[in-house]
C-alpha cells in the first residue's frame, strides 16, 4: 500500500508586530504615538479616517489598545483635534499677546484660525467636513473642546474680565461663529471688511465694547 502524499499547509498569515516592534515606554508616550496615527489617517482620508480600526491599523495595534486611550469615535476625533491645533494655539496666544483691547483679540483670534486653519492639513480636514459628520460637529461644543478653546483664549478671557460661565458662553459662541465661517464664507468679505463685520456683529454679542471696555460680564 503506497504512502498518502502529504498536505501542504497553508502558510500561516504573518503576525505584525505591535507598535510596529517599538512600544512606548509610557502611558502618555502611547497616547501621543496614536494620535499622530490618527492624524495620518485623516490627513490621507478626511474625518472618515478619524475611526479606531483605522487608528488600530496604523499604529499596529488592537483596537482594544485604541480603546484603552479613547473611550470610542468621538473621543478619539476631539483628541485629534485639540493635538493637530497645538502649533496653532502656540502662534495664536503670541499674536494675541502683542494686542490690549479685549475686542481686538476677539476679532484677531477669528481671522488668525480662519487664516491659518486651511493650512493645517488635519484641521482644514476635520473643520472642512464638520457639518457632515455628527461627532465632529459634536466635538466642538463638548467640554474638552471648551477647555482646550478657553485656554487656548486664556489673554483674552482675562483682559475681558470674564467669569468661569462667561467664558464658556463667549467661547461657545466663537468657536460657533468660527465653524459658519469656515463652512460657508463670504467671497465678498475678507481682511478690512470681515474684521469690521466681527467688530459689529461679534463683539457685542460677546458683551465687549469696541474701545476694548467690557460692556457685561
Amino acid at each position: 500500500m503506497s504512502a498518502r502524499p502529504l498536505r501542504r499547509q497553508p502558510p500561516r498569515a504573518r503576525r505584525t508586530r505591535a507598535w510596529a516592534g517599538d512600544p512606548p515606554a509610557q502611558h502618555d508616550a502611547a497616547r501621543e504615538r496614536l494620535l499622530e496615527c490618527a492624524a495620518r489617517c485623516v490627513a490621507r482620508g478626511g474625518m472618515a479616517g478619524a475611526n479606531v480600526a483605522a487608528v488600530a491599523a496604523e499604529a499596529g495595534v488592537s483596537r482594544p489598545t485604541v480603546y484603552r486611550y479613547f473611550a470610542d469615535r468621538q473621543a478619539l476625533v476631539e483628541a485629534t483635534l485639540m493635538h493637530a491645533g497645538r502649533d496653532l494655539v502656540a502662534r495664536l496666544r503670541a499674536r494675541l499677546a502683542r494686542l490690549g483691547a479685549p475686542a481686538e483679540m476677539a476679532v484677531e483670534a477669528i481671522c488668525f484660525a480662519l487664516q491659518e486653519i486651511p493650512r493645517e492639513p488635519v484641521l482644514a480636514a476635520m473643520w472642512s467636513e464638520a457639518l457632515l459628520d455628527a461627532d465632529a460637529v459634536a466635538s466642538m461644543t463638548r467640554r474638552p473642546a471648551l477647555d482646550w478653546s478657553r485656554d487656548a483664549l486664556q489673554d483674552l478671557v482675562r483682559a475681558a474680565g470674564w467669569s468661569r460661565e462667561s467664558a464658556d458662553e463667549a467661547v461657545e459662541l466663537m468657536l460657533r461663529m468660527l465653524l459658519s465661517l469656515l463652512a460657508a464664507p463670504a467671497p465678498r468679505r475678507s481682511g478690512a471688511a470681515l474684521r469690521a463685520f466681527l467688530m459689529r456683529r461679534l463683539v457685542p454679542a460677546l458683551g465687549l465694547a469696541p474701545s476694548g471696555r467690557s460692556s457685561s460680564r
